[in-house]
């Protein structure tokens, strides 16, 4: 994702959205977390989950920019984003590309074929 970002951050904004905790330790949790140690509680306010994105982003090694949905989970419920889901939107907000909700649909290769096209859109209209 970061060599994509860099690829196309001149043409096209990234965000990653942190949303609720998908395997809080206080809720349902996964083997693969508890052998990773990855085990953190359910954010109860907006400061614990700024907290988690940025352990999210120092882990992860994420470059782009993160937004942090809000406790209401608005991203979430509008985007069906939980666990992860990739999505490019145009430039007036509407789904260019969704990728399939959950790990298994969590397809990069997809999702710049997706970001390619956008920018390519982008770039046509610029031109006109």
């Amino acid at each position: 994702m970061n060599e994509i970002y860099k690829s196309y951050k001149d043409r096209v904004d990234f965000y990653l959205v942190y949303i609720r905790e998908a395997h809080p330790s206080d809720g349902w949790q996964v083997r693969a977390n508890l052998d990773d140690k990855l085990e953190y509680l359910e954010p109860r306010t907006e400061d614990e989950r700024a907290k988690l994105a940025g352990v999210c982003m120092i882990d992860l090694g994420f470059e782009m920019p993160m937004l942090l949905d809000n406790m209401d989970n608005e991203v979430d419920l509008k985007y069906a984003a939980l666990p992860e889901r990739l999505y490019v939107l145009d430039a007036d907000g509407r789904v260019a590309f969704r990728g399939i909700m959950g790990s298994r649909g969590f397809d990069v290769e997809t999702w710049h074929d997706g970001v390619q096209k956008q920018a390519a859109l982008s770039a046509a209209q610029a031109a006109e």
